[in-house]
């Protein structure tokens, strides 16, 4: 019989690979992760999705229509009462609504949603420069880009809702600083309004003397309006935030207190808020008055109707306005985020501009033209909010602000202390944006 032969296949050896062990918890950390970039949002917080009724707060409403508590009387009557909102006007000045807000923060830290109960301010109103604080104290919930469209809004206004690239919050009413005047008796002594701060301090240091009026008035109470009032007044001769002891903050501040010293600036200034100035100006006992365009509803239902003039700053405006954010300890953050989105949206922003003059966030209702037609003073609106610069954005801004006010407010009560008090400003500004 025949053999066949024997056919001996080379044996081949394969690699051993060896996988690494990956552990569960290590798994569970990536699924998350993958889960939170992909979605935007914080999708492991059974709030996210809450809805129910929630608590809005925001600073008092200084308009006499009462814009803020119709627009929740607005989101109310159309929802149902499974989402109502409670608000809840905030005191003033903003610096005694900060720090509310920061102290009921604090006290929810770490509680969330249904342990934090009823004392979760689930909407809050954040002046612009506080929106990077409350955001790295871990106060406020991440929004999502998708779902707030953030791309709507003015430029400089939505990057105040940003920190470190990610939307903390939205904007809702812009505000930049607006000259009002005495057009009657500027028309009397047959001389336009200033454009120039020279102009300004000549026509009130001459004209209103002859009325028995103050020149000028504004926010220069030691108060947040100190530090934008003289921020302005540093912009307007050439300085800048950066550069307290250099020579256009010395000129700026220097004009204020040299006002105050020669008395075209009434010293009683020295302790105005919005609502006090505005007093002085609705009365009749000022002929310029710096302030924000809220006031201009005031105006038009007081006796001085058709005799006042609003315009634009000699100089740069404060970009002012307030975000809307959800506080992280909410339990209802969908009805949260939906309210902003009636808050911020174009129905809203139109009734807060025509009932009380706030400034609109919404790029597209500057091109409005019908609401161009009704208010022509949208024109100065946009000049000035597209004009305005940013105050210091730092998360360390309350510490800033109050040594800028401290230096500030005792060199216009004291000018030949001027030179001193901003040599050394300028040493507390680095100290203070550092959080030192």
């Amino acid at each position: 019989m025949t053999r066949w032969p024997v056919i001996r296949w080379p044996v081949i050896r394969w690699p051993v690979i060896r996988w690494p062990v990956i552990r569960w918890p290590v798994i569970r950390w990536l699924v998350v992760c993958l889960v939170v970039a992909g979605c935007g949002v914080p999708a492991v917080d059974p709030a996210y999705e809450g809805r129910g009724p929630i608590t809005f707060v925001d600073s008092y409403d200084l308009s006499s229509t009462g814009p803020i508590r119709r627009r929740v009387e607005a989101w109310n009557a159309r929802s149902s009462s499974v989402e109502a909102v409670t608000y809840v006007p905030m005191p003033t000045p903003t610096d005694d609504y900060r720090a509310q807000l920061m102290a009921r923060a604090g006290d929810l830290a770490g509680r969330r949603g249904a342990d934090a109960g009823s004392q979760c301010y689930d909407v809050v109103t954040l002046d612009v420069v506080w929106t990077a604080a409350f955001a790295r104290a871990n106060y406020l919930a991440r929004l999502p880009e998708a779902e707030m469209g953030p791309d709507r809004f003015l430029p400089a206004s939505a990057e105040s809702a940003r920190d470190n690239g990610r939307l903390w919050a939205v904007p809702w009413r812009a505000d930049a600083g607006v000259l009002f005047y005495r057009s009657d008796l500027l028309a009397a002594e047959g001389v336009s309004r200033p454009t120039s701060w020279d102009e300004l301090e000549r026509q009130a240091a001459t004209i209103a003397p002859k009325y028995g009026i103050a020149g000028y008035v504004g926010q220069l109470g030691q108060y947040e309006g100190l530090t934008v009032n003289a921020l302005e007044a540093v912009w307007g001769h050439g300085g800048d935030a950066d550069h307290w002891d250099g020579p256009g903050a010395r000129a700026g501040v220097g004009r204020l207190a040299s006002g105050v010293e020669q008395g075209w600036i009434p010293r009683e200034a020295l302790r105005y808020d919005e609502a006090a100035s505005l007093k002085e100006f609705l009365e009749g006992r000022a002929l310029f008055l710096r302030t924000w365009p809220y006031a201009r509803a005031e105006l038009e239902a007081s006796p001085l109707k058709d005799r006042f003039g609003m315009a634009a700053l000699p100089g740069p405006a404060a970009l002012g306005g307030w975000n809307v954010a959800v506080s992280r300890c909410s339990a209802h953050q969908a009805t949260a985020r939906d309210f902003i989105q009636f808050l911020t949206g174009e129905e809203s922003q139109a009734a807060l501009l025509t009932q009380a003059g706030y400034p609109p966030t919404l790029a597209s209702l500057y091109e409005d033209r019908e609401l161009r037609a009704r208010l022509p003073h949208l024109v100065v609106l946009e000049a000035a909010v597209l004009n305005a610069r940013n105050r210091p954005r730092t998360a360390h801004y309350d510490e800033l602000t109050r040594v800028v006010q401290r230096a500030v407010h005792n060199a216009l009560g004291n000018p030949q202390a001027l030179d001193a008090e901003l040599r050394q400003l300028a040493e507390d500004v680095v100290r203070a944006s550092s959080g030192r």
